[in-house]
Protein backbone atom coordinates (compact mmCIF):
# COMPACT_ATOMS: atom_id res chain seq x y z
CA UNK A 1 0.00 0.00 0.00
CA UNK A 2 1.47 3.34 -0.99
CA UNK A 3 1.22 6.63 0.90
CA UNK A 4 -1.60 8.00 -1.24
CA UNK A 5 -3.69 4.88 -0.63
CA UNK A 6 -3.07 5.06 3.12
CA UNK A 7 -4.10 8.71 3.17
CA UNK A 8 -7.23 7.99 1.12
CA UNK A 9 -8.14 5.29 3.61
CA UNK A 10 -7.40 7.63 6.53
CA UNK A 11 -9.48 10.41 4.95
CA UNK A 12 -12.43 8.03 4.69
CA UNK A 13 -11.98 6.63 8.21
CA UNK A 14 -11.78 10.12 9.72
CA UNK A 15 -15.37 10.77 8.65
CA UNK A 16 -16.51 8.36 11.38
CA UNK A 17 -13.64 8.67 13.86
CA UNK A 18 -11.68 11.36 15.65
CA UNK A 19 -8.01 11.55 14.74
CA UNK A 20 -5.83 12.41 17.74
CA UNK A 21 -2.40 13.93 17.10
CA UNK A 22 0.35 15.48 19.21
CA UNK A 23 0.47 19.09 18.09
CA UNK A 24 -0.82 21.92 15.97
CA UNK A 25 1.55 21.30 13.03
CA UNK A 26 0.40 17.67 12.86
CA UNK A 27 -3.21 18.83 12.72
CA UNK A 28 -2.44 21.45 10.06
CA UNK A 29 -0.65 18.90 7.85
CA UNK A 30 -3.61 16.52 8.03
CA UNK A 31 -6.06 19.33 7.34
CA UNK A 32 -4.11 20.29 4.19
CA UNK A 33 -4.52 16.68 3.07
CA UNK A 34 -8.30 16.83 3.53
CA UNK A 35 -8.39 14.95 6.81
CA UNK A 36 -10.80 16.61 9.18
CA UNK A 37 -12.07 15.73 12.63
CA UNK A 38 -8.58 16.07 14.13
CA UNK A 39 -7.81 17.11 17.70
CA UNK A 40 -4.45 17.71 19.35
CA UNK A 41 -3.31 16.70 22.80
CA UNK A 42 -0.93 19.65 23.07
CA UNK A 43 -1.48 21.43 26.36
CA UNK A 44 -3.94 18.81 27.57
CA UNK A 45 -3.56 16.19 30.25
CA UNK A 46 -3.82 12.70 28.85
CA UNK A 47 -6.17 11.79 31.67
CA UNK A 48 -8.63 14.41 30.32
CA UNK A 49 -8.82 12.79 26.88
CA UNK A 50 -11.89 10.70 27.70
CA UNK A 51 -13.76 13.88 28.65
CA UNK A 52 -12.55 15.71 25.52
CA UNK A 53 -13.71 12.82 23.33
CA UNK A 54 -17.06 12.43 25.06
CA UNK A 55 -19.73 11.33 22.61
CA UNK A 56 -17.23 9.74 20.23
CA UNK A 57 -16.81 6.00 19.75
CA UNK A 58 -13.99 5.54 17.26
CA UNK A 59 -10.56 7.10 17.71
CA UNK A 60 -7.55 7.04 15.39
CA UNK A 61 -4.41 7.73 17.46
CA UNK A 62 -1.87 9.19 15.05
CA UNK A 63 1.24 10.09 17.00
CA UNK A 64 4.73 10.39 15.58
CA UNK A 65 6.61 7.18 14.95
CA UNK A 66 9.65 8.14 17.01
CA UNK A 67 10.38 7.04 20.58
CA UNK A 68 8.49 9.96 22.13
CA UNK A 69 5.45 9.37 19.92
CA UNK A 70 5.47 5.68 20.74
CA UNK A 71 5.37 6.44 24.49
CA UNK A 72 2.44 8.80 23.99
CA UNK A 73 0.69 6.25 21.78
CA UNK A 74 0.99 3.55 24.44
CA UNK A 75 -0.35 5.84 27.17
CA UNK A 76 -3.27 7.11 25.09
CA UNK A 77 -4.23 3.61 23.95
CA UNK A 78 -4.18 2.37 27.55
CA UNK A 79 -6.32 5.28 28.78
CA UNK A 80 -8.87 5.26 25.97
CA UNK A 81 -9.26 1.50 25.63
CA UNK A 82 -9.95 1.28 29.38
CA UNK A 83 -12.72 3.86 28.83
CA UNK A 84 -14.39 1.79 26.10
CA UNK A 85 -13.23 3.69 23.01
CA UNK A 86 -12.65 1.69 19.85
CA UNK A 87 -9.14 2.48 18.64
CA UNK A 88 -8.00 2.23 15.05
CA UNK A 89 -4.24 2.11 15.47
CA UNK A 90 -3.41 0.40 12.17
CA UNK A 91 -2.78 3.71 10.40
CA UNK A 92 0.44 4.30 12.35
CA UNK A 93 1.87 1.02 11.11
CA UNK A 94 0.76 1.69 7.53
CA UNK A 95 2.36 5.15 7.60
CA UNK A 96 5.52 3.69 9.08
CA UNK A 97 5.70 1.22 6.19
CA UNK A 98 5.49 4.22 3.85
CA UNK A 99 8.52 5.82 5.54
CA UNK A 100 6.63 8.40 7.60
CA UNK A 101 8.03 9.27 11.03
CA UNK A 102 6.59 12.70 11.82
CA UNK A 103 2.93 13.48 11.11
CA UNK A 104 3.73 17.15 10.52
CA UNK A 105 5.84 16.12 7.50
CA UNK A 106 3.00 14.27 5.77
CA UNK A 107 1.86 17.15 3.59
CA UNK A 108 5.37 17.91 2.33
CA UNK A 109 6.01 14.22 1.73
CA UNK A 110 2.89 13.98 -0.43
CA UNK A 111 3.85 17.17 -2.30
CA UNK A 112 7.31 15.79 -3.04
CA UNK A 113 5.77 12.54 -4.32
CA UNK A 114 3.49 14.55 -6.61
CA UNK A 115 6.44 16.61 -7.91
CA UNK A 116 8.40 13.40 -8.59
CA UNK A 117 5.45 11.90 -10.47
CA UNK A 118 4.90 15.11 -12.45
CA UNK A 119 8.55 15.37 -13.50
CA UNK A 120 8.93 11.63 -14.21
Amino acid sequence: MNLREVLDELRLASKNAVVVVEGKRDKEALKKLGIDNVITIAGKRLTDLADILEGETFVIPLFDLDTHGERIHQKVVAILSSQGYILKSEFREKLKQCGVIYMEDLYEKVRSLKKSADSG
